[in-house]
């Protein structure tokens, strides 16, 4: 099927809002860090367009064009917060590698032809790639949070009490534009579920977000600005899952208990100096986040939930489906996170011979 040119190439243009949102969400707008983030996404669309190039002839233009932007987003973000530990020449390394040898690989399981890779192995949903976009790059994610940093990495500063409430709510805001355009766009068509869709996303990504930051609050009794974005990132994995599919109760669901669970895996355990649990809301919240999605769907996805098939086989196959993302990307990483240790090493001692 032909995909609407007009809605590819328009989605393609909104979903660049996300790592906009993102850099003025999580730190300082310094030169280094929007130079980061542009090489690394430039990296990440080439990535997607040498991946369809080498499956066969590129058809449907501008469905490639909105795939290669959503690559783009999701590389730039990964270097975002990778470049914390890694530096900056780390943060690319590590976000171009993980783009072509986990995004690709992955996105490609997940989303496609009907029905995809996964769906065909274990009977997993996944309307929107969010394994891709949100698991795999937790679980990436992880591995740096986890290992060492290069010794003289240069790490951008994405402190938390730098970001303002009003920046915050912008940045959540262009998060949400994103996320919504890509929920749109992968549909590939305007059709009877594109008004769902969009509903779904505005209220469930906001939902989550705000429960997300209730959670930080009433739990640990911290709330920063960042934590927002975070939440609206994780509302994204909440509902990517199964959008079209949500009744206003299954979404409700869906990003309430989404958010709860994202934010109580990314804030346990921090404490309010503890300069690593922004980055932590990106890795851990996200895995939780899809995954409670995921079990939603399941149960309460409109025709073929519990509550129509009478089974929990799909609930074991949407965990099952995390579970296995997160031992390839966490893999993955550690095979991207030594290429991009041997880079930023490698360029601190380019600059200290200098």
């Amino acid at each position: 099927m032909t995909s609407d040119p007009l809605l590819q190439l328009a989605a393609a243009l909104l979903v660049l809002a996300t790592p906009v949102g993102v850099l003025l969400g999580t730190g300082r707008l310094d030169r280094g860090r929007v130079l980061a983030a542009l090489v690394a996404g430039a990296g990440g669309a080439v990535a997607s367009i040498a991946g369809d190039a080498l499956t066969g002839p590129i058809t449907d233009v501008p469905a490639r064009i909105l795939d290669a932007a959503i690559a783009a987003t999701v590389t730039a973000i990964v270097a975002t917060l990778a470049a914390r530990r890694l530096g900056s020449v780390g943060g690319v390394v590590f976000a171009g590698s993980w783009s072509a040898l986990v995004f690709q690989p992955v996105v490609g399981a997940v989303v496609g032809e009907f029905p995809p890779l996964m769906q065909s192995l274990i009977g997993a949903v996944d309307f929107a790639g969010v394994l891709a976009t949100h698991v795999a790059a937790g679980a990436a994610l992880l591995v740096v949070h986890l290992l060492p940093a290069p010794r003289r990495a240069r790490s951008f500063a994405l402190v938390a009490g730098s970001v303002g409430w009003p920046r915050a709510v912008i940045a959540a805001v262009l998060v949400t534009l994103g996320g919504t355009a890509w929920l749109v766009g992968v549909e590939r068509v305007v059709d009877e579920a594109t008004g769902r869709i969009v509903a779904n996303a505005v209220v469930g990504i906001a939902v989550a977000a705000v429960t997300w930051s209730l959670i930080e609050k009433v739990g640990w009794n911290r709330l920063t600005p960042a934590v927002l974005v975070a939440g609206a990132w994780g509302g994204w994995a909440a509902i990517g899952i199964g959008a079209p599919f949500l009744a206003p109760p299954a979404l409700g669901a869906a990003a309430v208990i989404g958010g709860a669970v994202g934010s109580a895996l990314s804030g346990a355990g921090a404490r309010d100096d503890d300069e690593s649990a922004p980055r932590r809301s990106w890795t851990l919240g996200a895995i939780g986040a899809t995954a409670t999605g995921g079990i939603i769907v399941a149960l309460l996805a409109d025709g073929f939930g519990l509550a129509a098939t009478g089974t929990l086989v799909l609930a074991a196959a949407q965990l099952g489906a995390v579970l296995a993302v997160v031992v390839i990307a966490a893999l993955g990483g550690l095979v991207c996170w030594a290429i991009a240790w041997v880079a930023q090493t490698g360029a601190a001692g380019g600059s200290r011979s200098r």
